[in-house]
């Protein structure tokens, strides 16, 4: 039974929906996330310990705030014989950044942790 690493990846979550692929021929992962509604696409995809990390602004406000998204999704491996589609669980991060860490009393972050779900397949 053959394996080979997922290169298409859907899931959905607290008010978050995504895909991500792996583009072949140029060999960049590319990811559509949508958040509330709103639209982003990133190309900010790197694979890390924690499996791959999808990163993208969501808001930059004039005050100092930022607002970011972060996707983490497991590295998956489909058998290629059969080629079914893996369910997975895993979450995302919306984080604020608030001003510069020592402009507020506080904490100088915020984190929104939010479960999501999906599955990743091989797409040829």
């Amino acid at each position: 039974m053959p394996f080979t690493a997922a290169n298409h990846y859907d899931f959905t979550g607290d008010d978050i929906t995504g895909t991500v692929d792996a583009h072949r021929s140029a060999g960049v992962w590319a990811a559509q996330l949508v958040l509330s509604g709103q639209t982003f696409e990133s190309t900010d995809v790197t694979r890390s310990d924690l499996g791959f990390e999808i990163r993208t602004v969501v808001d930059n406000l004039s005050d100092g705030n930022r607002t970011h998204l972060l996707v983490v999704l497991p590295r998956v491996s489909v058998d290629s014989d059969d080629n079914q589609p893996v369910t997975f669980t895993s979450y995302a991060v919306l984080y604020t950044v608030h001003g510069g860490s020592t402009e507020v009393h506080g904490a100088a972050e915020s984190y929104d942790v939010r479960l999501l779900s999906g599955t990743a397949s091989l797409v040829g």
